[in-house]
């Protein structure tokens, strides 16, 4: 199993490293890490960077997309408040800006050699991440994400493994194994498989306390998966313990999220409610260990959410020792 560290192209985060790809290089010798599972900004130019670090890709990931892939412009603009907006969010008017914006991508993760590509299956409303009441089942976006990825990805033979990850919203959970077998066999594209995010999976059961309550929750879920648990080949390893923030009445701050205007503050306030659940905190419990004994899986990333490489190599030392390193 190689350990791996997420790490994207914003600016933010390139500047860590004064935006030297040699700096990159020496921090993962340095941290003792084997590469890099990285988020690639749409225009920033790969052949800048050293393809043997680069391990996996994780693609972009648009929350809300099911209304648009159907046509349905006039309710997108209403929810994203104008016709202007929609253009904003998803870079045109029609699905095939999202089939091209993939297909893209998929070229430059060929391009850098990479061996897996991270591609998430789910579809969430703003507002119903506060309500925790969807619009669609798992069901409708498993097979919405088929036609996408079929368009995108066709029967290619020849490209990275296509890794599907799990989140807590509606889509691809873990929690339903026929859906989980259904997803795998009706995407044409030859290598593919799943990714198992450590902190979504325990999100699906918000009465989880304790590390040791969400082992035990994750044992169980994989061990309803059967076979198919053998086609996880990546985890994300990070954690999070939601009893104390799922559990509330998120009422108030979504009357507070609707009646605030400034577009800046309702992104704040849409961010900081998302990081309560997902906070992307290193997994520094020695349970982590066994989550990744139990999965077994090929590539282990640590998806982390660091505010400077300082942190980041604090948040690498202390899943390095969970993990026995």
């Amino acid at each position: 199993m190689k350990r791996l560290f997420h790490l994207s192209t914003v600016p933010a985060q390139l500047q860590w490293f004064e935006n030297d790809w040699k700096n990159i290089t020496d921090f993962i010798k340095k941290n003792n890490i084997e590469g890099i599972e990285l988020g690639l900004t749409a225009s920033y130019p790969i052949e800048q960077i050293p393809s043997d670090i680069i391990e996996g890709v994780h693609l972009s990931f648009y929350p809300m997309w099911l209304d648009f892939w159907h046509g349905d412009i006039d309710k997108v603009s209403k929810i994203l408040g104008s016709r202007e907006a929609v253009y904003d969010y998803y870079g045109g008017y029609d699905k095939q800006v999202i089939i091209d914006s993939y297909k893209l991508q998929y070229q430059r993760a060929k391009q850098l050699g990479a061996k897996y590509m991270v591609f998430h299956i789910s579809h969430i409303l703003i507002e119903d991440s506060f309500t925790f009441t969807y619009t669609y089942s798992d069901e409708e976006i498993i097979k919405a994400s088929i036609e996408l990825i079929n368009e995108v990805f066709g029967e290619d033979q020849d490209g990275p493994m296509l890794l599907f990850e799990n989140l807590w919203w509606p889509g691809l959970t873990y929690l339903n194994p026929e859906l989980v077998q259904y997803l795998i066999e009706q995407v044409k594209y030859l290598h593919k498989g799943y990714v198992l995010d450590v902190s979504h999976l325990i999100l699906t059961n918000p009465k989880i306390a304790t590390e040791l309550q969400a082992f035990n929750y994750i044992e169980k879920v994989m061990s309803n998966l059967g076979d198919l648990k053998d086609t996880i080949k990546v985890v994300h390893l990070n954690k999070t313990l939601p009893k104390h923030y799922m559990q509330r009445d998120h009422n108030y701050t979504l009357q507070k999220y609707r009646q605030t205007k400034d577009k800046y503050g309702k992104n704040r306030i849409l961010k900081n409610h998302i990081k309560q659940m997902d906070p992307h905190q290193p997994f520094d419990h020695e349970i982590a260990r066994k989550i990744i004994q139990l999965v077994s899986p090929d590539f282990c990333v640590y998806e982390t959410a660091p505010s400077s490489k300082y942190e980041l190599a604090y948040f690498i030392k202390r899943q390095n020792i969970a993990l026995g390193i």
